[in-house]
C-alpha cells in the first residue's frame, strides 16, 4: 500500500491539508515550452520551495540551453542529497526526501520529462537547551545578559543552521565593538537529536582582554587647521576602545562641513601583528572641500514661482575653520538676503552660529519686510540636532483692503529652542523612518518686544514601506501631523514669522501658498493657532515613477474657537530623481471649491 508522505500535500487529489501541515505543492515557474528542458515539481513546506528551486542542480538547469538529456539521472541523484541538506539547514532534521523522474509519454513530441522532489519535513527541530558562557575579562563587565538578549536561537525556538552561524558572528562582532577585539569562540556545539527533534546548543566565548584607544593618525589635512579634526576626537589615549566612539566621530566629521568624505578605521592589522599589544591605533582619512564655493541656481515651484539663487561660501574664515554662508534668493513672492557665520564642531557636537537676513514676502494680500539678527549655540549628535538662540526682529507690514493699505510695524526679541530628530533610511529619498520637530520661543514686552508672547510648535512625519509579500509591495504610506499655538492676548505687535499660516504643496494641497489663516481686509494674515494632518499613499507605476493619492486636513486661525478645518484631496505623480522626489499633484480644495496644480521637489523635514 502506498502511503502519502507525512507533511505533504500533493495537490492532485485527496483532502487539502495545507493549513495544518504548512506545506504546499509548487510547480516550476511558468516557462515557455520551447525554453524548458524538463518540468520540475516541488512538494514541500512553503518556506523550502524557493530554495529547492534555486539551489539544486535540477532547479538551476531547467532552462539552461547547454542542458543534455543524459544529465537527468545525475540531477535526480544529486537532488536527494541537496534537498536533505536544505531541509536540515531550515531545522527539519528528520525530513525524508523522495525524488522521482517521469519520462514523457511515447509518441508525444511536445511532452517534457518531469523531475519531482517531495520533502516530508516531519516535526521541526526545537532548541531545548542553550548554554551560553562568557569567559575572560568581559565576564566581569556584565555583558553576558546583553549577549543573551540578542541571541537569535533562544530555548523554544526552531533551530536553523543559518541562524546558528549568524548568531555566532553577531556575538563576536558585539564583543569586538565593545573593545574585545581578540574575542574568539572557545567551544561551539550543536547536538541534534533527530528522533526527539531537539537541539542542544553550547557556546563558550573567550573575550580576551579589553583593548584601549591608541594614537590617532590624521591624513588628508592640508587646507584647513588640523584642530578641526582633533577637536572631534571623542576619546583620549588609554580610554577603553568602543566602535560606537569611532562611529560618533565619523558622523560628526561628515556633517561638519569641511570635508567631502571621511573614513575612520581602527588599525586591526597592527593589533593582529602583535599579540601582546593592548591598544588600538586609529587612522582618520579625510578629503577636504574647497575653501571657497560659489553657488548659482534656478528653479520653480507652484508655491513661490520662479526662483534664482546666488551664493558665496567660505570654509576657512580668518584661518580658523569658521564657515561663512552668504547669498541672495529671489522668488516670485519672496526676496531674501542672508549672511551667516558658524564655528567648527567640538567633540560634543556643539557649535556657535550667528547671522543676519533681510526678507520681503508678498503673499495672500499681505506684504511684509523683515530684518533679523540672531546668535546661538547648536548641537548635532547622531540623528538629533538642537539650537538655542537669541533673535531680534523688526517688521513692517502692509495689508490690502478696500479702504487702502493697512500699515503696521512690530518688533520682538525672542529666546528660542529648536529640536529635530531624523531617523530615516535616506534623507534624500526616504522610504522608512520618521522625523520629529519641536520649537519653543518667547518674548517679553518692554525687553525689545512690542508684545509678550510664547510660541509652541511641533511636527511629526512618518514613512512606512509596504510589506514585500503583499499586493502593495513597493508602495509607501506617508503621514504628517503639525500643530502650533501662540500664547498672547492678541496677535497685534507680533512679527508674522511667529504666527501661523498654511496651504500649498508642503502643507494643505488644493489651496494657494499660505492662503489659509486669518482674514483681514482683503488679505490672509497669520493667526495664533495651527493644526493640520496629511495622509498619502504612493504606489510604483514603472521604474522610478510612482502614483500617489492623498488627503490633507487642517487650518490656521486666531483662536481655537474660530478654528474650522478644511480639506484638500487629490492625486499625483512622483519621479524619484537623484536630487529627491519630484512631485506633481492635482488637488481639490473643498473650501475653495476649485482644483489646483502643485509642483515641488523633495520633502520638508
Amino acid at each position: 500500500m502506498n502511503r502519502r508522505p507525512r507533511g505533504i500535500v500533493s495537490g492532485l487529489g485527496g483532502p487539502l491539508r495545507a493549513l495544518s501541515l504548512a506545506a504546499a505543492l509548487v510547480l516550476a515557474q511558468p516557462v515557455p515550452a520551447q525554453q524548458a528542458n524538463y518540468r520540475l515539481e516541488i512538494v514541500a513546506p512553503a518556506e523550502l520551495v524557493e530554495t529547492l528551486r534555486t539551489r539544486t542542480l535540477a532547479g538551476r538547469w531547467r532552462t539552461d540551453p547547454e542542458f543534455e538529456p543524459d544529465q537527468l539521472p545525475l540531477f535526480v541523484d544529486r537532488a536527494r542529497e541537496e534537498a536533505q541538506v536544505i531541509a536540515q539547514a531550515a531545522g527539519f532534521f528528520s525530513a525524508k526526501v523522495r525524488v522521482t523522474q517521469t519520462a514523457p509519454e511515447a509518441g508525444d513530441a511536445s511532452a517534457l520529462p518531469v523531475i519531482r522532489i517531495e520533502v516530508d519535513a516531519g516535526a521541526r527541530t526545537t532548541v531545548n537547551r542553550l548554554r551560553l558562557e562568557l569567559q575572560g575579562e568581559a565576564a566581569a563587565d556584565g555583558l553576558e545578559s546583553l549577549l543573551r538578549a540578542g541571541w537569535p536561537l533562544p530555548e523554544g525556538s526552531f533551530f536553523q543552521t543559518a541562524r546558528w552561524e549568524l548568531g555566532k558572528r553577531q556575538l563576536l562582532e558585539l564583543m569586538q565593538q565593545r573593545g574585545f577585539l581578540r574575542a574568539r569562540i572557545a567551544d561551539s556545539r550543536a547536538e541534534v537529536d533527530p528522533e526527539a527533534t531537539t537541539a542542544s546548543l553550547t557556546l563558550v566565548v573567550d573575550s580576551g582582554p579589553r583593548l584601549r584607544f591608541g594614537e590617532t593618525t590624521i591624513g588628508g589635512i592640508s587646507r584647513y587647521p588640523s584642530s578641526i579634526v582633533e577637536a572631534l576626537i571623542p576619546w583620549n589615549v588609554g580610554d577603553p576602545y568602543t566602535f560606537e566612539a569611532v562611529m560618533t566621530m565619523q558622523d560628526l566629521l561628515r556633517s561638519e562641513g569641511h570635508f567631502t568624505s571621511v573614513t575612520i578605521l581602527p588599525d586591526l592589522a597592527a593589533v593582529e601583528a602583535d599579540a601582546q599589544r593592548e591598544d588600538v591605533p586609529v587612522n582618520v582619512e579625510v578629503r577636504e572641500r574647497r575653501a571657497q564655493r560659489v553657488t548659482l541656481g534656478l528653479g520653480f515651484s507652484t508655491d513661490k514661482g520662479v526662483r534664482g539663487l546666488a551664493g558665496y561660501d567660505h570654509f576657512n574664515v580668518l584661518g580658523r575653520g569658521w564657515i561663512a554662508e552668504t547669498g541672495v534668493l529671489a522668488e516670485t513672492v519672496q526676496y531674501r538676503m542672508f549672511a551667516n557665520l558658524r564655528t567648527p564642531f567640538d567633540r560634543a557636537g556643539h557649535h556657535y552660529r550667528g547671522g543676519a537676513r533681510s526678507e520681503r514676502l508678498d503673499v495672500s494680500g499681505e506684504l511684509t519686510e523683515t530684518d533679523t539678527v540672531f546668535f546661538g549655540r547648536g548641537r548635532r549628535r547622531g540623528d538629533i540636532e538642537s539650537f538655542v538662540s537669541l533673535q531680534y526682529q523688526t517688521e513692517d507690514s502692509s495689508i490690502d483692503s478696500d479702504a487702502g493699505a493697512i500699515r503696521g510695524s512690530s518688533s520682538a526679541l525672542t529666546l528660542g529652542y529648536a529640536w529635530t530628530l531624523r531617523r530615516l533610511d535616506s534623507r534624500i529619498d526616504p522610504r522608512d523612518g520618521y522625523t520629529l520637530n519641536a520649537q519653543l520661543s518667547g518674548a517679553a514686552e518692554g525687553f525689545g518686544s512690542d508684545r509678550s508672547f510664547a510660541r509652541l510648535w511641533g511636527r511629526a512625519m512618518r514613512f512606512w514601506s509596504m510589506p514585500q509579500d503583499s499586493r502593495l509591495a513597493g508602495g509607501m504610506l506617508v503621514g504628517l501631523v503639525e500643530a502650533g499655538y501662540v500664547l498672547a492676548g492678541s496677535r497685534d505687535g507680533i512679527p508674522s514669522g511667529n504666527l501661523f499660516r498654511t496651504g500649498g504643496a508642503h502643507s494643505i494641497r488644493g489651496y494657494d501658498y499660505l492662503d489659509l489663516g486669518v482674514p483681514e481686509g482683503n488679505a490672509i494674515v497669520g493667526g495664533r493657532v495651527l493644526a493640520l494632518a496629511s495622509l498619502e499613499y504612493q504606489h510604483p507605476i514603472q521604474g522610478n515613477w510612482y502614483g500617489a493619492a492623498f488627503v490633507d486636513v487642517g487650518n490656521a486661525a486666531d483662536r481655537w474657537a474660530d478654528f474650522s478645518a478644511v480639506r484638500g484631496t487629490g492625486v499625483g505623480v512622483r519621479w524619484r530623481s537623484p536630487i529627491g522626489p519630484l512631485n506633481l499633484d492635482v488637488a481639490y480644495g473643498d473650501e475653495a471649491q476649485r482644483w489646483r496644480v502643485h509642483f515641488s521637489v523633495g520633502f520638508t523635514f
